[in-house]
């Protein structure tokens, strides 16, 4: 089901939409409603519930805070830890606080993950272009 919305737009834009219904060979309505599908930020609903109130607060900053987070890395040191607790559980059991322990890592990274990837699309429907893999820098 469709719905109807009216808007005012400048008439620079209008006339950039005009054309490009033209050059496309399609409604306006159907150019208008692909740029609103390309550039809204995808819904909150889209990322796990556990992880929406971590993310949520992503879709207020500015684009300089967006970038600073999706340079975020993950502590190297809770990296190794992260990695040793993962090696001692394939290999043996952990106790109850280690066990704790590596959930929390667990989730600091998760959340880490959701907000780094949540900022770079925000970033890149602000305009901003994404770097490529080989320019990330990820840990050791």
């Amino acid at each position: 089901m469709a719905q109807a919305i009216t808007i005012t737009l400048p008439n620079t834009l209008y006339k950039q939409l005009e054309q490009m219904a033209a050059l496309s060979q399609q409604p306006a309505e159907a150019i208008v409603a692909q740029s609103l599908a390309h550039s809204l930020p995808p819904l909150l609903e889209e990322i796990p519930r556990r992880y929406q109130a971590d993310v949520y607060p992503l879709l207020r900053m500015s684009d300089a805070e967006l970038q600073r987070e999706a340079r975020r890395t993950f502590p190297t040191k809770d990296w190794a830890e992260y990695e040793i607790l993962l090696d001692k559980r394939r290999n043996a059991s952990l106790t109850p606080e280690e066990q704790s322990r590596l959930e929390t890592l667990r989730r600091e990274a998760d959340v880490l993950t959701f907000r780094r990837s949540y900022a770079a699309v925000l970033l890149k429907r602000r305009g901003y272009r994404l770097p490529a893999p080989q320019e990330l820098k990820l840990p050791a």
